[in-house]
């Protein structure tokens, strides 16, 4: 029997090249293979193509951002079971956190988490 583990697929979705390159740098140490989009619209399709076990994108985003990315894919059958978290320094509006509370299986970090937290949050989310 096989003991090695298929690396879970973190796809993490922020228009801010450095925040990218931070986060991801953190997640690949801990052993997660990274995936990059920069807007929502990327976010929604490699999605679709590549089933990422989670999901982490940022609300504030050129053309589509993270709240419509996070609802398109929560209606598409392919997407809709993929776990996600909202890691934002965005102050979160009424609209938002009402958009947060119906959407199922997403979750809500702030950027200025401490990176070890955001750690072991997604490990706690995608083992």
């Amino acid at each position: 029997m096989e003991e090695q583990q298929k690396k879970k697929h973190v796809l993490f979705v922020d228009d801010d090249p450095a925040t990218r390159r931070l986060f991801g740098a953190k997640l690949g140490a801990a052993g997660f293979e990274v995936l990059y989009a920069e807007d929502g619209d990327q976010e929604f399709e490699m999605a679709k193509r590549l089933h990422p076990d989670l999901i982490v994108t940022d609300i504030d985003m050129p053309h589509t951002d993270g709240i419509q990315a996070v609802y398109r894919l929560r209606k598409d059958p392919e997407t809709q079971n993929i776990p996600i978290i909202i890691l934002t320094n965005a102050d979160l509006s009424v609209t938002a956190e009402k958009a947060l509370k119906e959407v199922r299986g997403a979750e809500y970090m702030p950027k200025g988490t401490d990176l070890e937290a955001f750690v072991e949050r997604v490990k706690k989310i995608i083992g």
